[in-house]
């Protein structure tokens, strides 16, 4: 049954193909050839042309009169702009990644696998989580990064202040 579908699609598509490249053809056989002459350009005589005249300036004497409605050309919420810096909000709040929510010394590194070429470790947090580290990844609040991975250590690199601080986590062999 699949063959004979096949069979009589493929057959209508070279019907249609050829008789597209046949009408084509006749299209082109029929269209009448026109003979380019050399006409000399006409001398029309030139004239400055003015600009239009300006607009009159429109006066602008609209006003919104809301009768008992909001603006909705204004804020919903009008925000302090001093209270907010005067408030300390705390970076574990404001990260939404979870190694990122304590601080660099609270994680216990628990495994280091790989060779010196390639190293995965693992970091275990207070509540007993897991999480892999490599090297570029980001881990505690002072936006500190791992840049070496050892055979007994994870080196992480943080940035409390403008200068670098760097903070070893050794391996804990229980």
């Amino acid at each position: 049954m699949k063959k004979i579908k096949f069979a009589i699609t493929s057959t209508f598509i070279i019907v249609f193909v050829i008789a597209m490249f046949s009408f084509a053809a006749e299209v082109k056989k029929a269209l009448p050839v026109v003979p380019t002459v050399p006409v000399a350009p006409a001398v029309v005589p030139t004239q400055i042309q003015q600009p239009p005249p300006p607009a009159p300036a429109s006066i602008d004497n609209y006003s919104y009169n809301p009768s008992g409605k909001p603006d909705p050309f204004k804020p919903f919420i009008v925000v302090d702009i001093t209270a907010v810096k005067q408030k300390v909000v705390k970076k574990a709040e404001a990260s939404m990644f979870p190694l990122q929510r304590a601080e660099t010394e609270k994680y216990r590194v628990v495994g280091i696998a790989g060779d010196k070429n390639y190293r995965v470790a693992i970091a275990e947090d207070a509540a007993k989580k897991f999480y892999p580290l490599f090297i570029g990844t980001h881990i505690g609040l002072y936006n500190g990064k791992v840049i070496e991975i050892m055979a007994d250590r994870v080196i992480v690199e943080e940035y409390e202040t403008k200068k670098a601080k760097r903070v070893i986590l050794k391996l804990r062999k229980n």
